[in-house]
């Protein structure tokens, strides 16, 4: 689908459709865009039009006397059989200057189109089992693409590492995916070998206890700390304490004040547990 607009000020928008229809395009939608030009950004309102659009700018420009835009193959910037091309649009200024602007990277492999810094009022899009998602995707999109198969979010994945988490799947999606996760997570420990095995459900990963019991501390799961602590034999109590003392002195002379400060929480609390233990 291609693009051709005028200046969003231009109020006669009946003449400019005509003026497609008497050229032979069907407008199937319109939209209103802004568009970083070396005048500014200038707001449009553009027609989705079928057909070859090379020249419409010019047209709408000079016989309107407005700013005009087109889009189409033939502002397509670089390779396609690279997977990897620009997309831009045409302006046309009524003094007969132009200039073309690229506002789209369009990603083969990942069937993603992500807009510019050049462009506003648009949203990137990703192709998931021939269906159009808008980015960021909701938690109903990706609860929909796992239904169909599994694979597609191993393209989200794909499309999160290398455009950023925060444009691929919205904060909203995150965070209930975050608490899905975490509500999901097992952990044993296993003090006899002294490592940690985590599950969530999907696959399991293994930890050596001592930097999964410093990471809780450093991260200030006190509580969780504490509870292992608690529960282990009396040779890896005095194994666990001497790890946290030993860090202490690392992070003291790193300099490090929040370390500090959760490593002496935890030293203090379990010094006075032992103490109301013995008395």
């Amino acid at each position: 689908m291609s693009w051709v607009g005028i200046e969003e000020k231009f109020e006669d928008v009946d003449k400019v459709k005509s003026i497609l229809t008497n050229n032979g395009f069907i407008v199937l939608g319109r939209k209103n865009i802004s568009v970083k030009t070396s005048r500014g950004w200038i707001n449009f309102l553009v027609f989705d039009v079928g057909g070859f659009t090379e020249g419409m700018a010019n047209l709408l420009s000079k016989e309107l006397n407005v700013i005009a835009l087109e889009s189409g193959k033939h502002l397509i910037l670089g390779e396609t059989s690279a997977k990897l091309w620009d997309e831009a649009v045409k302006i046309v200024f009524p003094d007969g200057e132009s200039e073309i602007i690229p506002v789209f990277t369009f990603d083969g492999f990942l069937d993603l189109r992500m807009p510019t810094e050049n462009i506003r009022g648009v949203n990137p899009t990703i192709v998931i089992f021939g269906k159009v998602y808008n980015l960021p995707l909701t938690i109903e999109d990706i609860v929909e693409i796992y239904r169909k198969n599994k694979k597609g979010i191993e393209k989200i994945e794909k499309a999160a590492s290398i455009y950023g988490l925060e444009k691929v799947i919205s904060k909203e999606a995150i965070d209930a995916l975050k608490e899905k996760r975490d509500a999901n997570i097992k952990v044993e420990i296993d003090y006899e070998t002294g490592y940690v095995l985590i599950s969530n459900g999907f696959s399991i990963n293994t930890r050596p206890l001592s930097s999964y019991f410093l990471s809780l501390i450093l991260e200030d799961k006190i509580n969780e700390a504490l509870n292992i602590y608690n529960n282990a034999p009396i040779n890896i109590k005095e194994d666990l304490k001497t790890i946290v003392v030993e860090e202490f002195k690392i992070q003291k002379n790193l300099g490090a004040i929040k370390n500090i400060e959760r490593l002496k929480k935890f030293i203090d609390k379990i010094k006075n547990s032992s103490l109301s233990g013995s008395s």
